[in-house]
This record gives structure tokens, C-alpha cells and sequence, in this order.
């Protein structure tokens, strides 16, 4: 029989590790559970062996919501696992996902659980959703997991619709203005700019400045282009290293308004994943080093890990984050009562709701002031272009006068 070595806690927290000789992993995580141990690793047996083949294709997050939500459906009617997982690969419209599901599917029936079969594909499955299903499928109650880990993809795919329909007009409007002033630079000015030099008389300053940008983007326009991209991509790449990544961070949470959006969309993510997990069972430790990763900020992941040292010394979850320069203190107060009363999952679940309605809210508030900078800018450009061209035409029906 293949040896498996195993990494798990114990009732007081201390993480112990050995090997356990089984038929397949599902043995040794019920072995662990006889013996009080919370499994974290385990690794090894023919399992570990067998490679997936992995594509670069991404599947919808609508559909993994929609197989998890099928899956759970299936399991809570009776089905087993293995049963659940061919009827949703035989059904699926997405060939994708239908090819994911089939790769589960086998592990499953090779003896795999099913957090090791999608641990295999980390594309489509993240630490979190891994985690939930490990810690579910150890305390046998997998389907409700699945149910909780649908409804909060749900509300975070909700609450991403919501911010990007409300940015879809501005960006358009960026995109028609940057396109339509091209084109009478490119395409428009130079055509007067010919009749204007036949004329012989001196243009005005404004106009042979626009003239002077034309005639740049038309003999450099090429090199311009390949200069944006280029600092665009030296500015991705900068911010991808420590210091760039926690520089851009910082600055995104002193913007006006913009700050406001990042931190409660930031907080509304951690607390719905950090309760998410806790109901699922998943120890406070691991659910904060998971649930963190959602924020997307390092200055604010850095929080989190401050809060966690707290907690890991014995202090409160909401003691930890009121020392948190970030974090608002009616948010620390509010996990603190949560703990008190040992009601912290659904207060953690109420304080992302209300960060949600506060984050469309800010979204709104910051599309209504961008909207009309926006156009009184695009104005302006056109304004620039109109006057620079007419002033010579009433220049020379002066002189001809």
C-alpha cells in the first residue's frame, strides 16, 4: 500500500506531521479525524504520481459558480460524488469546464478527494475554494460547503457587474475621444495646414503648435505608440517587484474617492471570504492567510498578517485589526462583539453586505464626478482644435479686408 505524509493540527493548535500508510487518502483523512487532528497536507501515493495536464485557458467564473452550485444540488439529492461529477461533465455547455469536470471525475474514482483532485487545477480552483472543500469533506458536511462557496462567488461576480457596468460609459467616451482627436490630427489638420503655408502669412502661436503635433504624430506616430507600450509595459513590470507592487497600493489608498472604493471593496472581500470559511470550519489562522489574498493590496495583506501575529499570541480578531491604520474602527468594534457573542461568521457576513452597498454607492458617487471632468476635458481638447484652426481664417479675411 503507498505511504502518505501528512501535516495536521491538533485540538490546542500545535502542528504535528508523520506518515500514514493507506489505500488512498480518503483513509488516511478519516484516520486523522479519529485521532482529533485537523489535516492541512497530505501528500504522496499513487495519487501524487498521476500529472494533469494543464491549459492556459481560463474557464467563466458564471460557470464554476454554476458547477458549483450543480454539484452541491446533486449531492444534497443523494448522489455520490462520483455519480454527481459524470452528470455535470455529460451536461456542461462549456467544453472547458466539461474537460475540468471529467479530470475530477477521474481522480475521484482513483480514490483522490475531491479538494486534491482540484487542487490540480489552481486556474480555475482558488486556495480558498480548496480549502473550504478539505476542511468540509473532513467534517462531512460538503454540500452545504458548496452551497456557501456558490452564494459568495455570486456576490463577489455581483459586485464586479455592478462596478464594471458602471465604468463601461466613461471608458467609452475615453475611447471615442482618444480615436476621434487621432483622427484630426492625423488625417484632418494636415490638409489645412498645407492651405494655410500657401498663404505665406505667419500662422498664429496656438495653431502652429497644433500644427507642430500633427506633423509629429505623423512622421513619429509609430515611435510614439511603441513608446507608451513600452513604458507601459517597464510600469507593469515595476509593479509586479515588492516595492513597486506596495508603492502603487499605497498610492491607490490616499486617492480621493478612488482610496475610499479600494479599501471597502478590499475589506468587503476579506470579511466574506474570513466568514465564509469560519462557518465551513477552517481554523481563524488559516481562513485569515487565505482570505487575505483576496484584497488585493499588499499594504493591506500586511494588516491582515500584523492581525494575525496578534491572534497567534492569544488577543481577539477584533482587537488585532483595531490597531490596524487601515481598517475602519467600527469594522474592528463590530468583530469584536461578533467574537464576544460567538457570532462572528454572520457578523463578518453583515459587515461585507454593508461594505458592498457602500462600495456601489462609491462607484456611483465616483463615475458622477468623473463623468463630467471627463467631457469638460474632451471639450476642451476639441475647443483647442477649433480655435487653433479658425483663428487664421479670421487672420486672413482681416488682411484681405
Amino acid at each position: 500500500m503507498p505511504s502518505f505524509e501528512y501535516k495536521a493540527k491538533d485540538a490546542e493548535g500545535k502542528v504535528v506531521s508523520g506518515t500514514l500508510v493507506a489505500e488512498s487518502q480518503r483513509e488516511v483523512l478519516f484516520s486523522l479525524d479519529k485521532q482529533g487532528l485537523f489535516p492541512m497536507e497530505v501528500t504522496g501515493g499513487r495519487e501524487e504520481k498521476a500529472e494533469i495536464k494543464q491549459s492556459g485557458r481560463r474557464v467563466r467564473s458564471t460557470d464554476i459558480i454554476a458547477f458549483t452550485r450543480e454539484l452541491a444540488d446533486l449531492l444534497k439529492a443523494g448522489l455520490g460524488i462520483d455519480r454527481a461529477l459524470s452528470l455535470i461533465a455529460q451536461h456542461t455547455p462549456s467544453a472547458r469546464l466539461a474537460e475540468i469536470v471529467e479530470a475530477l471525475h477521474k481522480d475521484v474514482s482513483q480514490g483522490s478527494m475531491l479538494h486534491q483532485a482540484l487542487a490540480k487545477h489552481p486556474q480555475q480552483f482558488q486556495k480558498f475554494y480548496v480549502s473550504m472543500v478539505l476542511a468540509a469533506e473532513t467534517g462531512g458536511f460538503l454540500e452545504d460547503a458548496l452551497h456557501r462557496i456558490a452564494l459568495f462567488a455570486e456576490k463577489d461576480e455581483e459586485l464586479r457587474s455592478r462596478i464594471r457596468t458602471a465604468m463601461a460609459y466613461p471608458i467609452l467616451l475615453i475611447v471615442i475621444g482618444v480615436l476621434a482627436v487621432s483622427f484630426l490630427l492625423v488625417f484632418f489638420i494636415p490638409r489645412f495646414a498645407t492651405i494655410f503655408k500657401e498663404f505665406g502669412s505667419s500662422l498664429p502661436a496656438i495653431t502652429q503648435v497644433l500644427i507642430w503635433i500633427s506633423e509629429t504624430l505623423q512622421s513619429y506616430g509609430v515611435f510614439v505608440v511603441a513608446g507608451l507600450v513600452a513604458a507601459w509595459i517597464a510600469f507593469r513590470t515595476w509593479t509586479k517587484k515588492p516595492g513597486g507592487e506596495w508603492a502603487v497600493s499605497n498610492f491607490a489608498l490616499k486617492i480621493p474617492v478612488l482610496g475610499s472604493l479600494v479599501l471597502r471593496r478590499a475589506i468587503a472581500r476579506f470579511t466574506r471570504t474570513l466568514g465564509t470559511m469560519l462557518k465551513s470550519s477552517v481554523p481563524i489562522l488559516d481562513s485569515m492567510r487565505i482570505a487575505k489574498e483576496s484584497m488585493g493590496s499588499v499594504v493591506l495583506m500586511r494588516e491582515i498578517d500584523e492581525a494575525a501575529m496578534g491572534v497567534k499570541r492569544g488577543d481577539k480578531l477584533g482587537q488585532a485589526l483595531s490597531r490596524s491604520a487601515y481598517v475602519p474602527k467600527l469594522v474592528a468594534s463590530m468583530i469584536l462583539v461578533g467574537e464576544e457573542s460567538g457570532n462572528l461568521e454572520n457578523v463578518l457576513i453583515q459587515i461585507a453586505d454593508s461594505h458592498e452597498v457602500q462600495v456601489d454607492r462609491t462607484v456611483k458617487v465616483f463615475v458622477s464626478l468623473f463623468e463630467p471632468l471627463l467631457l469638460v476635458f474632451m471639450a476642451a481638447v476639441v475647443g483647442f482644435i477649433v480655435i487653433a484652426m479658425l483663428l487664421p481664417v479670421f487672420t486672413l479675411s482681416t488682411i484681405v479686408k
